[in-house]
């Protein structure tokens, strides 16, 4: 803004002192009212559009989710139903992940829009690291054509991306086949099962529960308690730094071995120090865990190291331990 009107009022007395040393001939002068009124003129274009364009406000787009290195594409158009002419939008974009312990700040001038044909901002570097990218529009002003004269425009509402991490294999992956059996436990709700254990019948068993060859030898009736086997426990541990390239490496890692382990129907648990533990059932919790950790939310999730293979993730490598 103040840039322009330097440059306004520059030029105007290059122009007066161009025309004084010329006498002030008529085209000379000519141009020095031309370039005088120019500003003038644009604000009696420009005001009636800047006035309508901030009565109706403008609402502004975001991805809700990207992966890291791909654009970011930020739309920004008028809140009105019917077109509205923007001369000349002017902001500043803030930019913060905490994840990636990043800050980043945009001045941005975009000429010429409407609410039918939005300002489309690409930006690359948003998403350099993994993260939630929490971005505000600051100082935003409706300027007429040559930028001299604004508006105020107020704009409260914070916008989220949330940046997933590349595909990343690890060196190594955990191996659900070598699950152990603790042990076993009563099936909820009863019915079915592989693997059962044999009691005395009680009133209110199902006569199909009850095993008839082994009642034979016995003077009562013995049934089949279905159970469910106890398997040796899987945690995932994250070890973040205040790297951000590593923490990236280590979130595209767990993504990739967490796919792996729910495509073979393994349940897990996810634990960092800094945030505890979440249980991992399905490709939505591994999701809804990353970006908890995004966010620094703790865990839920009692963890138990007692009887539990633990599959850490560091900077560099992966390493299984048993505890």
């Amino acid at each position: 803004m103040i840039k322009n009107w330097l440059i306004y009022l520059g030029s105007l007395a290059a122009l007066f002192a161009f025309s004084a040393y010329h006498g002030f001939e008529t085209t000379t002068w000519n141009m020095f009212l031309l370039v005088m009124f120019t500003p003038v003129a644009s604000l009696i274009i420009s005001l009636p559009l800047m006035i309508w364009a901030c009565a109706k406000g403008i609402g502004v787009k975001v991805p809700a989710q990207i992966r890291q290195g791909e654009p970011t594409e930020i739309k920004i158009k008028s809140n009105a139903k019917g077109r509205v002419i923007f001369p000349q939008l002017q902001f500043t974009l803030t930019c913060k992940n905490d994840f990636a312990r990043s800050r980043k700040k945009y001045r941005r001038s975009l000429f010429f829009g409407s609410s039918k044909t939005p300002f489309t901002i690409i930006n690359r570097n948003l998403s350099d690291h993994c993260g939630i990218v929490q971005m505000r529009l600051r100082r935003c002003m409706v300027c007429d054509f040559t930028g001299m004269f604004f508006i105020p425009m107020q704009f409260k509402s914070e916008l989220r991306t949330t940046i997933m991490p590349k595909v990343e294999k690890p060196a190594f992956l955990p191996s659900s086949d070598q699950t152990q059996v603790l042990g076993y436990k009563p099936k909820p709700g009863g019915g079915f099962a592989d693997d059962y254990e044999l009691r005395p019948y009680r009133d209110g068993d199902s006569m199909k529960m009850v095993h008839w060859k082994v009642s034979s030898k016995h003077d009562e009736l013995v049934v089949r308690d279905p159970s469910l086997p106890i398997h040796r426990d899987l945690i995932i541990r994250l070890d973040f730094t205040d790297k951000p390239d590593e923490n990236d490496s280590i979130a595209a890692r767990f993504m990739y071995a967490g796919s792996f382990l729910l495509d073979q129907k393994k349940v897990f648990s996810c634990y960092t120090v800094q945030n505890g533990g979440f249980p991992i059932e399905n490709h939505n919790d591994l999701k809804r865990c990353l970006t908890q950790l995004y966010d620094n939310r703790s865990g839920n999730a009692v963890t138990d190291f007692t009887h539990a293979d633990v599959y850490k993730i560091g900077a560099r490598t992966e390493e299984v331990t048993g505890l």
